[in-house]
């Protein structure tokens, strides 16, 4: 707690979590177990999806810079077509970043305001978001905790393979593009470890959120 001047005043109530890790690490799973323990959790891909939606800003100026190749036959952004545009292009890469990050960040500040502001006395002020590149973008200090799901590479090698479809190559290219694992876990105030299956990735989630939760109900004390 005391990130306020990042996220707006409400938010000195509650706890912020930053839960980060490679692809096919596991996080997403170990959001949905956090969410099942009673965390309220915050999806930040689920957001970038909303705020590039019809109607918003964020949509408009992604069309006006990129164009209506990156549109699907309903008007939406398919995601698809604008990675393939910006996937090879730094300077495309940034632009899309210029214009979707501040955006995210708005409507995420908005979502931990509003959370803080209905806590009620029993509840437990934790907040996770889940953001994939909180160590490749830098903001891991915008968090009071950073918890990294980890696995090893040989592990998430194969998930990318059987359950995503891509060629051992594509994935492997695909996880060298993200920063080093040992990057992101030198950031890491808690660990979760993915390697032995779903369960003991259950059993992971529930000692990472007790201290999570503890440290959080000691500080609003």
């Amino acid at each position: 707690m005391g990130l306020s001047s990042v996220w707006g005043p409400t938010c000195e109530r509650i706890l912020i979590v930053g839960l980060t890790g490679g692809i096919a690490s596991g996080k997403s799973e170990a959001l949905r177990e956090f969410r099942r323990l009673g965390a309220f959790t915050i999806d930040a891909d689920e957001v970038a999806r909303e705020v590039v939606l019809p109607g918003n800003e964020a949509y408009d100026q992604v069309v006006s810079e990129f164009g209506n190749g990156v549109l699907d036959e309903y008007g939406n952004i398919d995601r698809n077509k604008l990675a393939a545009v910006v996937f090879a292009n730094e300077e495309k890469r940034l632009k899309l970043n210029a214009i979707t990050h501040p955006a995210i960040f708005k409507e995420i500040a908005k979502r931990l305001t509003d959370f803080s502001s209905s806590l009620k006395p029993k509840d437990i002020p934790v907040a996770i978001v889940d953001a994939a590149l909180i160590v490749d973008v830098g903001v891991a200090k915008l968090f009071d905790l950073v918890v990294v799901v980890t696995s090893s590479e040989e592990e998430r090698l194969s998930r990318l393979v059987s359950k995503r479809g891509m060629s051992r190559e594509e994935a492997l290219k695909r996880i060298k593009s993200q920063v080093p694992e040992e990057k992101r876990l030198s950031l890491a105030d808690l660990v979760i470890d993915n390697d032995k299956g779903l369960e003991e990735l259950k059993n992971e989630v529930r000692r990472v959120w007790s201290k999570i939760a503890k440290k959080a109900l000691e500080l609003r004390d």
